[in-house]
């Protein structure tokens, strides 16, 4: 019997019961919000073809890491090159042994910020003959940043990047977005006043 699921921060949906998928059932993912230094913009993009504003994100290829699918999308769908920025992010992983005394003079890391989990609606796969049932979907977030005078690739099929102000960005992007959003801005801001 399962354990009921733990409280969870005010910035977290509900605990998930204990579970166990498959590989054919989940699908890994990551995301990346992308701030701008010194402006403090956020980096949103507009599919200008499904008319939906969102942060770079996707699934992440075999033999990827997820650092590595963040960057890949950040680049793909945003055209920006982000650094991984670090913050005071309290996650729940450990300090190595040998980085204690690093890490306790400035807590900072870029461990990933948020985990979303979505379901992925079931769908005909490639092939007419073949049918996808769905799967879990979790993405893993990250903060990325860029300069102020970077400017984005173009050409990136149907996407248009757009720096935003929190307050604009947090009205264009999904509800499970805007979660990922409003705790990365407190951790942000956290930092800054450090």
């Amino acid at each position: 019997r399962s354990p009921s699921p733990p409280p969870l921060s005010n910035y977290s949906t509900h605990g998930v019961n204990d579970s166990a998928w498959a590989s054919s059932d989940f699908l890994l993912g990551a995301g990346m919000v992308i701030i701008q230094r010194n402006t403090h913009l956020v980096v949103v993009v507009y599919d200008t073809q499904r008319k939906d504003w969102f942060f770079p994100q996707g699934r992440k290829n075999i033999g990827e890491a997820l650092e590595q699918t963040a960057l890949r999308e950040a680049y793909e769908e945003a055209g920006y090159l982000p650094e991984f920025m670090p913050l005071c992010n309290p996650c729940r992983q450990p300090v190595a042994p040998h980085q204690k005394a690093i890490y306790n003079k400035q807590p900072f890391n870029a461990e990933p910020i948020f985990l979303t989990l979505t379901a992925w609606e079931p769908r005909r796969k490639h092939s007419r003959d073949c049918y996808d049932d769905g799967a879990e979907y979790l993405t893993t977030w990250y903060v990325g940043e860029i300069d102020e005078d970077v400017v984005p690739k173009t050409g990136t099929g149907n996407y248009q990047s757009h720096l935003l102000p929190y307050e604009q960005a947090m009205k264009q992007v999904s509800a499970s977005e805007k979660k990922v959003l409003h705790y990365t801005r407190t951790i942000y801001v956290q930092t800054m006043n450090l």
